[in-house]
């Protein structure tokens, strides 16, 4: 499903609940897939209530917020260019109140060393991340396969003592809202080859496994959200007839 810049923009701004639907399927599984307790009942109990369901860690409950937050700041920057900067402020935004927070490690590229458990792939050092997260952001964004590459070498880098798992799957959504490549929230079902072939890309540079688990992420999501289409039709619509307006405005003021 593909959405444009104006379109999330504009289901935001009117607290339409086809934005919120997004929001819950891309969370839900992001979230889950770092563990996170919260089903989706749950997720949508806080979403819409801002009701804590169910028995849950206090971390968990505090970056369940957090990335709620995220998702809308995400939108709310669009428009800006993706620098070092902004994607501390998403680290800063998804970490506040943690426990990483009291020892000074949010809202700044990683201090320490980090290694990932279960596989032998070894990520950036801490005095490395600066330059190469600068030559990350200057990657040009097309397609289904730039979206992968630039992913598997953001988690490879690991830039951030933590989150960057989702901080990964944030930066796909907004690529894929930006440069018109239909929606990827990589589902929860496809954890186990996800996470193999993100291995695999970043170890073998063969990016075609993860690619094609991105397609089937894809895929599911358009049928999760089918119904929702007609509002974004509708939604692209008012915004084609808002810029005929503008031009007919200024073409009257010349």
């Amino acid at each position: 499903m593909i959405i444009s810049k104006e379109q999330i923009k504009y289901a935001k701004q009117i607290d339409s609940p086809y934005y919120n639907e997004i929001k819950i399927e891309f969370l839900f599984h992001s979230n889950k897939l770092e563990g996170s307790t919260f089903d989706e009942e749950q997720l949508i109990s806080l979403i819409a209530e801002n009701k804590v369901q169910g028995e849950h860690s206090i971390d968990d409950v505090q970056e369940t917020i957090n990335s709620i937050k995220l998702f809308d700041f995400v939108v709310d920057t669009l428009d800006e260019d993706l620098t070092p900067r902004l994607l501390k402020e998403f680290n800063s935004l998804l970490k506040q109140n943690t426990k990483q927070e009291e020892y000074g490690l949010v809202g700044v590229f990683k201090k320490i060393p980090n290694k990932l458990l279960g596989v032998d792939l070894k990520t950036a050092q801490p005095h490395e991340v600066e330059e190469k997260i600068k030559g990350l952001l200057n990657s040009k964004i097309n397609s289904v396969d730039d979206v992968a590459n630039f992913h598997q070498e953001f988690e490879h880098i690991h830039p951030f003592q933590d989150g960057n798992g989702r901080i990964g799957r944030f930066l796909m959504l907004r690529q894929c809202i930006l440069n018109n490549i239909d929606l990827i929230a990589v589902d929860n079902e496809f954890e186990k080859e996800y996470k193999e072939n993100l291995y695999i890309a970043q170890t073998q540079n063969n990016l075609k496994p993860l690619v094609d688990t991105f397609y089937k992420c894809q895929k599911r999501l358009d049928n999760k959200l089918k119904d929702i289409k007609e509002f974004f039709q509708e939604v692209e619509k008012i915004n084609n007839a808002e810029e005929v307006e503008s031009e007919d405005d200024e073409d009257l003021d010349m």
